[in-house]
């Protein structure tokens, strides 16, 4: 039997009133309520919770504030923006708890309210919820354990062997999602379980209540489950056996594993933990960041597993190792849409209008769907084109009889969007950025242009990206490094002019230096941060390094460690530094490659596909430019289902191809650059023979690779005697197809400087001037896209790409060691 209103009022009001949600407030959802029980068509309900700012009354008092988040409001945002301008939710159905108003009791109650008693079979529902996450004791038995959202009022009390924890439990939800009347419900959770003993890991700050004690349910927690077992008519066994089993409704999306038998030593595993980071001046959770971002801009219509393993490539290419979990009655259905709905537009966008200034010519943009690894670093004067936010056809533009040179930001020889009309569109040039949030104005110029203006709720999509040319490698110190440790580091640091020294948990880091002990010297990343973990306190650390050999090296923004990276014990730091400059130039090369990557708003006609050749011929994953004028229809259909979800796994020895095909109407050049699972950078180059001149010997040069309009190439070539051989040691790998319709001749001038040329072949080669090449890729882009940077004030220090002359295809896959032979 279910609550009814007048009871539910009773009981919530008094709570929530004190923290935040008014009784006007629970009248308005009950207003809701009954304004939805005639309402005959299909709703979309969501209920987003975030929580940044936990009491201190919360913590176990043994636990510091050092650990308070700051992304779990940011997520709220992040995916409300998402649910309403791209998956069509209206404001009215979306419900969101931060901070204050996030008690247990609120977040159980908005849910049957909001959500339990308004939803009917075939709605869509939503419930996101960020914040820390823990584990409660069930019963006497050291195994009965189970995971459990900590609320903003999840106090700890007792003593610490009877104490008692106000957290909603993870049985709770999965009796609120029973209790709705569809199935069709998407459940993200965005925190974390078990606590390392520390939670700062790296540049990344855990998700998991910080020093956490065992503690027992509440006796409200366990009576609120008893209403609920009422309600769904089943019993507390019934509940355990699917809660166990993972039969929970719809789809859930989980940044790290609801298992309670997990392992639970000090270091975790790659599975138990979800992190948040600092990004350009905001924070957010991995998942919901990855997730949301790639939903912008995805199209036609994705589906759940395809998006998930797209935020599961991100995660990983983040953070250097993969975490989220897909579970859920409904997760294996390969045709099951994202959020159970189709995209509101077609073509996707990378922001949105969300305020326009009196003038009509200068407003305020939302930019979740912008290409995650540059927002950090995306140049003022970067300009996107407005378009229709029904159908993504470019909106306003110019009378036809316009000259295109009076359109600012775009080239005379650019393609038209696929539903663009004859005349140019209306652009809007940024000016200022503040985190998510920019500001712009109308850049579009003439006489025509005068009395265009912007509205609320356009949809953007990238046009010209402005990224200065002298970007740093960001590295953050570890914090388990000494004070003297840390001196040492950001003064010999100070003389490397392309590297730039940040604080740890507070700003974007590109690497991490840190240090191990000879003693532990890690085979595995979780032996590395298990010595960090029990290296925690400084007086331990200072009598440990007094004995026992120290070396340094690099790691990920997680403290996974980077290959080949750790030097020989005892070495001082700035002995070090000097060791790893050539690693810190591969590691800016590749931030300079990833920064290159805009599959989703190129207009270039490109396709390309990642092929297992050996040991048995797979098709792994596919990459292509949907806005290109011209781009087949089946490449405009739902992707291809994914042979496995998460990144792709590839034995040590695998052989591998990819298949490049372009729909453009002229030819296209390309290059391949790969940032292999030891961290080197691997190019793919092709020799040619020239023709003597008299009295001269036959000489061999690098060859530019080309596809002409409709052809499809293997690379490597088939013809060619070339394999491409997956080599060790496990790890994450990287590729970026480059395209361009403009030669790369700075790039091959920068190639042929480093790798020496030799009949006519293609070979695979570790170029010694990475960082190099990776200039010279930025220089060919921007010298393709001509760009009328005059007239858009874009100063000579930045690089300024058009979309509709370049675009990059990138693919990740996870190196693995070979499976031993069944005897």
């Amino acid at each position: 039997m279910g609550l009814k209103r007048r009871a539910f009022l009773q009981q919530a009001s008094l709570t929530l009133a004190a923290l935040g949600m008014s009784e006007a407030g629970l009248l308005r959802l009950s207003d809701r309520y009954s304004q939805v029980l005639a309402a005959p068509t299909t709703r979309k309900l969501a209920l987003l919770v975030g929580i940044n700012q936990y009491p201190d009354s919360m913590f176990h008092r043994t636990a510091t504030r050092s650990s308070a988040l700051a992304g779990c409001v940011t997520d709220v945002e992040l995916q409300r923006e998402l649910l309403i301008h791209r998956f069509g939710f209206s404001d009215r159905d979306i419900l969101t708890l931060s901070d204050r108003q996030a008690t247990r009791q609120a977040i159980e109650f908005a849910f049957l309210e909001h959500l339990t008693e308004q939803a009917r079979p075939g709605d869509v529902v939503v419930f996101h919820f960020s914040g820390y996450g823990s584990r409660v004791q069930l019963g006497g038995a050291a195994e009965a354990l189970q995971s459990s959202l900590v609320p903003v009022d999840g106090v700890f009390s007792g003593d610490d062997a009877e104490g008692v924890v106000n957290d909603l439990l993870e049985e709770t939800l999965l009796l609120l999602l029973r209790s709705l009347a569809t199935d069709r419900v998407t459940t993200i959770l965005d925190t974390s379980y078990l606590y390392p003993g520390s939670s700062l890991q790296g540049n990344l700050r855990l998700r998991a209540r910080p020093k956490p004690k065992l503690g027992k349910p509440s006796p409200e927690e366990l009576a609120f489950q008893d209403q609920l077992l009422s309600r769904i008519q089943a019993s507390r066994e019934q509940v355990g056996v699917q809660r166990r089993s993972r039969q929970i409704p719809g789809v859930v999306l989980a940044a790290a594993s609801l298992d309670e038998l997990a392992s639970s030593t000090i270091s975790g595993s790659a599975q138990e933990q979800a992190f948040e980071t600092q990004w350009g001046g905001f924070s957010a959770g991995l998942l919901t960041y990855a997730l949301t971002q790639y939903l912008w801009s995805a199209a036609p219509a994705p589906t759940i597993q395809v998006s998930f393993n797209r935020a599961t490539a991100s995660v990983a290419q983040w953070v250097g190792k993969e975490q989220p979990t897909l579970m859920g009655l409904q997760s294996r259905s390969q045709a099951l849409l994202t959020y159970y709905t189709a995209p509101s537009d077609r073509l996707g966008a990378e922001g949105i209008v969300i305020s326009v200034d009196e003038d009509g010519r200068s407003g305020q943009l939302w930019l979740g769907g912008l290409f995650s690894p540059g927002l950090e670093v995306y140049g003022l004067n970067s300009v996107l084109t407005l378009v229709s936010p029904s159908s993504s056809t470019d909106l306003p533009a110019a009378p036809s009889n316009t000259e295109p040179s009076a359109i600012a930001g775009i080239s005379e020889t650019a393609n038209a969007s696929e539903t663009a009309i004859t005349t140019q569109p209306l652009q809007v040039q940024i000016y200022a950025r503040n985190g998510l949030t920019a500001k712009a104005r109308i850049s579009t110029v003439g006489e025509a242009a005068a009395d265009l203006k912007l509205q609320v709720g356009q949809l953007l999509q990238e046009a010209i990206r402005a990224i200065p040319r002298h970007l740093n490698l960001a590295i953050a110190l570890d914090p388990t490094l000494e004070r003297i440790e840390r001196v040492d580091a950001t003064s010999a640091f100070s003389a490397t002019p392309y590297v730039t020294v940040v604080t740890a948990g507070e700003q974007p880091a590109d690497t991490l230096l840190g240090r191990v002990s000879e003693a532990v010297r890690p085979t595995t990343v979780a032996t590395a941060m298990a010595e960090v973990a029990t290296t925690e306190a400084s007086s331990s650390r200072s009598s440990e390094s007094s004995v026992t050999p120290r070396s340094y090296g690099l790691f990920s923004a997680s403290r996974e460690l980077i290959p080949n990276s750790l030097g020989e014990g005892g070495e001082a730091v700035k002995s070090a530094i000097q060791r790893l400059l050539p690693h810190l130039k591969t590691r800016l090369a590749a931030k300079l490659l990833r920064l290159t990557a805009n599959e989703a708003s190129s207009h270039l006609g490109v396709k390309a596909a990642l092929e297992l050749v050996t040991p048995e011929p797979a098709i792994l994953l596919t990459r292509s430019t949907l806005r290109a004028n011209g781009a087949p229809l089946g490449n405009r259909a739902t992707p291809t289902p994914p042979t496995e979800l998460g990144v792709p796994t590839l034995p040590m020895g695998s052989q591998i191809r990819y298949q490049v095909s372009s729909y453009s109407d002229r030819p296209i050049y390309f290059v391949a650059l790969s940032l292999d699972s030891s961290g080197s950078l691997i190019a793919l180059y092709s020799s040619q023979a020239t023709t003597p001149t008299e009295g001269s010997e036959t000489k061999s040069s690098l060859k530019q690779e080309a596809i002409a309009p409709g052809e499809t190439l293997s690379v490597p070539q088939v013809k060619n005697s070339l394999q491409w051989i997956v080599r060790g040691p496990a790890g994450f790998a990287e590729t970026h197809l480059i395209f361009s319709d403009a030669p790369f001749t700075q790039t091959l001038a920068a190639l042929e400087a480093a790798m020496r040329p030799m009949g006519e072949v293609q070979r695979l080669g570790a170029p010694s001037n990475p960082l190099e090449i990776a200039e010279a890729i930025w220089q060919d882009l921007h010298q393709a896209s001509a760009v009328p940077t005059q007239t858009l004030s874009i100063p000579t220090d930045m690089w300024a790409l058009d979309v509709n002359h370049w675009a990059t295809l990138s693919f990740l896959y996870q190196v693995v060691e070979k499976p031993n032979k069944q005897l």
